[in-house]
């Protein structure tokens, strides 16, 4: 299971919609895959087992143009020099560019929430969820934080 998007969703659930809540579902494979995808400027779709064959991916509606997939890298590295991704400033082997994530859940009030964070770093590509997480910089940042130091 990569996620799902409603097609059909308008008012509210449309706003949510734009900004990941709602009824958006992605998993940790697939967003890296997003990751991964737009650090390569095109598609990247995953492979669980290197000598199985891979199914036929669905070609998106309207795919990125590579100067979008540009502009969104380069937001993505500002959260790590300008935002709350600045503990991986210094991570060794080249930059990495990182997106935090925080969705609410449930009817609790207050919400609870799944934290996230997805990265490049190199040619790695990838996705921290935490299900009840803070957020996705204070919960899943430090589990990214310390995969990408051991990994370079």
């Amino acid at each position: 299971f990569l996620g799902s998007v409603p097609t059909k969703a308008s008012g509210t659930e449309r706003a949510a919609s734009v900004i990941g809540q709602g009824r958006i579902e992605a998993s940790p494979l697939a967003m890296a895959g997003v990751a991964a995808s737009l650090a390569n400027g095109r598609r990247v779709t995953p492979v669980l087992l290197p000598d199985s064959k891979v199914a036929a991916v669905p070609t998106a509606a309207a795919p990125l143009t590579g100067a979008e997939a540009t502009q969104i890298e380069d937001m993505m590295r500002a959260v790590v020099t300008e935002g709350s991704g600045r503990f991986l400033t210094d991570v060794s082997g080249g930059p990495v560019a990182a997106k935090t994530g925080t969705a609410e859940y449930g009817n609790d009030a207050p919400p609870r929430t799944h934290a996230w964070m997805i990265a490049t770093h190199g040619d790695l590509a990838v996705a921290v969820f935490v299900d009840d997480g803070e957020s996705g910089s204070q919960t899943a940042g430090p589990l990214l934080e310390s995969f990408l130091r051991q990994a370079g």
